[in-house]
């Protein structure tokens, strides 16, 4: 039975060989004249409009979105020394802001005339 199936032999592509840049750029060349060629041939299959429609009927042109480009990136040695700076002085300044209250507080008196 396994004789009659023929065991399948995956195809063996050819080492990738390094391009020069005359080639690079002959083939860039020969892909834009092909773009061309290809635009040139949808334009002659489109009707021709022989007026145009008066403004009010045109589509609006389209409002270009701007692109908003995330990149991820690592901390800096000196943002992490300024965060550990920060958060140090943060909790002290609350730590000096609750012992002055503590103190000063207590000894305030209200009186009452």
């Amino acid at each position: 039975m396994e004789e009659q199936v023929p065991g399948s032999v995956p195809p063996e592509f050819p080492a990738p060989q390094k391009m020069s840049a005359e080639q690079i750029e002959m083939l860039k060349s020969i892909a834009r004249e092909r773009a061309i060629a290809q635009t040139f041939a949808e334009q002659q299959t489109q009707p021709q409009r022989l007026v145009s429609p008066p403004p009010s009927l045109q589509p609006p042109a389209p409002v270009m979105q701007p692109r908003i480009i995330y990149v991820k990136r690592n901390l800096t040695v000196a943002e992490v020394l300024l965060a550990l700076l920060l958060a140090c002085g943060v909790v002290t300044g609350v730590q000096a802001l609750w012992g002055l209250g503590s103190r000063i507080l207590p000894q305030v008196e209200i009186r009452v005339k």
